[in-house]
């Protein structure tokens, strides 16, 4: 028995992995695995991937800083189980 795991992916990869599976004439878990497979095995494709993340993970801190006015200077009180998490930060300001 397989174990699965559900993850979100943007609906436009997902219309261009149905096209690229139809045209392979093979089901969509069966390329979306693949692809993992051929990601993971190449090490630096993979750190490439995690730059872009950490790029744009200081964007959004830079972002957050700009935005930051005085009164929310002081931490917030739901910060520590956050985890400073930045999305969070950008939602919480915009209100």
């Amino acid at each position: 028995m397989k174990k699965t795991k559900c993850v979100t992916i943007d609906a436009s990869l997902v219309a261009e992995a149905e096209e690229a599976a139809a045209r392979l004439n093979m089901p969509l878990s069966a390329l979306v695995e693949e692809a993992l497979r051929l990601l993971l095995r190449q090490p630096e494709a993979w750190r490439g991937v995690e730059e872009r993340l950490n790029n744009i993970e200081t964007l959004l801190r830079q972002c957050l800083q700009r935005e930051a006015r005085p009164a929310e200077a002081r931490p917030s009180r739901l910060e520590p189980q956050l985890g400073g998490n930045a999305w969070v930060e950008i939602l919480r300001r915009r209100g």
